[in-house]
């Protein structure tokens, strides 16, 4: 099992002497490692309980209301079947809805009291925590909230359905190996096991995480920031055989017109990357990877400003 540090933001919520310093090194050693951690402390857990009560009632809706919050412009529902991320026979196996900020779609009313305070009280706790880490990355200890003033955050709700072994006994993979293209992702999960990561150079392993906290992870815009000294590392989700399974990332991104370039004082080499806009980033990633939900594997498009992931290490 790959080791996953826990980390207690109790203390820094309390401002208790010398928290912030502890925790903001804890906090780079795990982004500098797999790029993951588990955060408990948080303050968020009424929020979170409230939320996937309300998360499942809309999944135990019947189809045709679920369906009564359209996808749009990358918002709302997408029903269990066949998308661009997942194009096999486990694609049907993961029903999925993408709420934002305001109104990019309307909230399904059932949750929408829910959704809004979970959001109130996440934005402070990214903010926290972006914090941190720009202080070891040696910027401002504003720099990502000075960015983040209109911020193009996704809270995404997960249900994936129980799925039997094949005939050689392999679980279904509902959501296949990947990176989160974004900057932050903190997500919730409902305790059925299924997260896997694969450390560089490793093999597939499970996280976990104690209930009630949050797994953090280092998305791939967080990682160009840092010209990649924080990891983005690949993750998938195995699906249960008897559990349906619940999760709810809120994928933290920057104002769309925000500059995305490596930070002067992260770069211990050459810059990997070009700057780029966040929302051109973000669209160029999403519609690569999700849209269109349904139908043949369109080509993933080159994202504009990206050198060559040859240079990567």
């Amino acid at each position: 099992m790959v080791a996953v540090p826990v980390i207690d933001l109790a203390p820094v919520l309390a401002s208790e002497p010398g928290a912030m310093e502890r925790t903001a090194d804890a906090i780079d050693q795990a982004c500098l490692g797999t790029g993951f951690f588990v955060i408990v402390g948080h303050g968020v857990d009424q929020e979170m309980t409230a939320l996937y009560s309300t998360t499942r009632a809309f999944f135990d809706l019947p189809q045709g209301e679920k369906e009564r919050t359209p996808r749009i412009e990358r918002y709302g529902y997408v029903p269990a079947i066949g998308h661009a991320l997942d194009r096999d026979r486990e694609s049907h196996l993961t029903e999925y809805m993408d709420l934002g900020m305001t109104d990019e779609v309307a909230v399904p009313a059932l949750m929408a009291d829910e959704v809004r305070a979970y959001q109130r009280c996440m934005l402070p706790v990214a903010a926290t925590l972006l914090a941190m880490m720009a202080s070891r990355l040696g910027a401002s200890g504003d720099f990502f909230a000075v960015r983040m003033q209109r911020p193009q955050c996704r809270l995404r709700f997960l249900h994936y359905l129980p799925t039997p072994p094949d005939a050689d006994g392999n679980l279904a993979v509902p959501t296949k190996p990947h990176t989160d293209y974004g900057a932050l992702t903190l997500l919730a999960t409902d305790g059925v096991p299924g997260l896997e990561v694969q450390p560089i150079g490793g093999e597939w392993e499970p996280v976990e995480a104690p209930a009630g906290s949050l797994i953090v992870n280092v998305g791939d815009m967080l990682a160009r920031w840092t010209n990649d000294r924080y990891r983005s590392t690949p993750h998938r989700v195995l699906a249960s055989t008897t559990a349906h399974r619940v999760s709810i990332p809120f994928f933290v991104n920057p104002d769309p017109d925000t500059v995305v370039e490596p930070i002067s004082s992260a770069i211990t080499g050459s810059p990997r990357y070009q700057p780029i806009p966040a929302g051109d980033y973000l669209v160029a990633r999403i519609d690569g990877t999700i849209e269109p939900y349904a139908g043949p594997a369109p080509s993933r498009p080159a994202v504009p400003g990206q050198l060559s992931r040859a240079t990567r290490p």
